[in-house]
C-alpha cells in the first residue's frame, strides 16, 4: 500500500476563478505541483507509532517534469512491489496497486495525472495505467459511517474526520503553502506535509480498528 499526500501552488492571479474551494487545477499552466510525502507498508503490516516518510520536493530537483518523474518511478515501483506480496483479499489476488490518503481522488490523482500529461514525462495511456489503475482508499468517503447522525452520504474534510476520531488537524489553508513557497521557505511546507500526511496514517489505523471491533460484534 502507498499512502501519499501533495501540495500545489496557484499563481495569485488565478486564485478566484474557481468552482469550488478547490483552488488550484492542475489542468492550468501555472499551477505547479510543488511535491508531497509518501508511505509503504505491506498489507500485514501495522503503521508504526513514528512513522519515517518521504519527501519528493520540487526544490530537489532541477524541473517540475523530473520531480514527476521520480514521483511516477516511485508508484510504479510499488506496483511492482505489491505483486510480489502475492496477498489475496476475498480470496482474489490483490495485484492492484492500493493507495490511501485524504482527497486523493478529487486532488492528488488527478493532479498527478495533468501535470505528467502538461509535462509530457509520458504517454495518455502510460499515465493513466500508473495512476487511475491503483485502487484508492479515499478515507474522505470511508469515513462516512462516523457521523450516522448525518443521513447525507458526504465526503468528509480530514478536519472533520479527525475531530470524530479525537485527533487534531492543524494543516489550515492552502494559503500558507503558497506563502511559503513565495517566501522560499521549503523547510515549512516538507514540515507541514509530513505531519498531515502521519495524521492521514492514524486516521487509516482508527478507521480500520473501528471497522474490525463492529466486524467482531456483529
Amino acid at each position: 500500500m502507498l499512502f501519499f499526500d501533495l501540495e500545489a501552488y496557484a499563481p495569485p492571479d488565478d486564485r478566484t476563478a474557481s468552482l469550488s474551494s478547490l483552488i488550484v487545477n492542475p489542468a492550468r499552466p501555472g499551477h505547479l505541483l510543488l511535491g508531497g510525502c509518501f508511505f509503504r507498508k505491506r498489507f500485514d503490516e501495522p503503521i508504526p507509532e513514528a512513522p519515517e516518510v518521504q519527501g519528493l520536493w520540487l526544490w530537489n530537483f532541477a524541473s517540475e517534469a523530473a520531480l514527476l518523474s521520480a514521483i511516477k518511478a516511485r508508484f510504479e515501483e510499488e506496483w511492482r512491489l505489491q505483486r510480489e506480496e502475492k496477498v489475496r483479499v476475498l480470496g482474489k489476488p490483490a495485484t492492484d496497486l492500493v493507495v490511501c490518503g485524504a482527497g486523493i481522488t478529487k486532488f492528488d490523482l488527478p493532479a498527478l495525472y495533468c501535470r505528467s500529461l502538461f509535462n509530457e514525462i509520458a504517454s495518455p495511456a502510460e499515465l493513466f495505467e500508473v495512476f487511475f489503475k491503483a485502487r484508492p482508499i479515499e478515507l474522505a468517503n470511508e469515513a462516512s459511517f462516523l457521523f450516522p447522525e448525518e443521513p447525507i452520504l458526504y465526503p468528509k474534510t480530514t478536519r472533520e474526520m479527525a475531530g470524530r476520531l479525537g485527533l487534531h488537524e492543524r494543516k489550515g489553508s492552502s494559503k500558507n503553502i503558497w506563502d511559503s513557497y513565495e517566501r522560499r521557505d521549503y523547510a515549512a511546507i516538507e514540515q507541514r506535509t509530513a505531519e498531515e500526511l502521519r495524521l492521514v496514517l492514524e486516521l487509516y489505523t482508527r478507521l480500520q480498528a473501528k471497522i474490525a471491533r463492529a466486524s467482531r460484534a456483529t
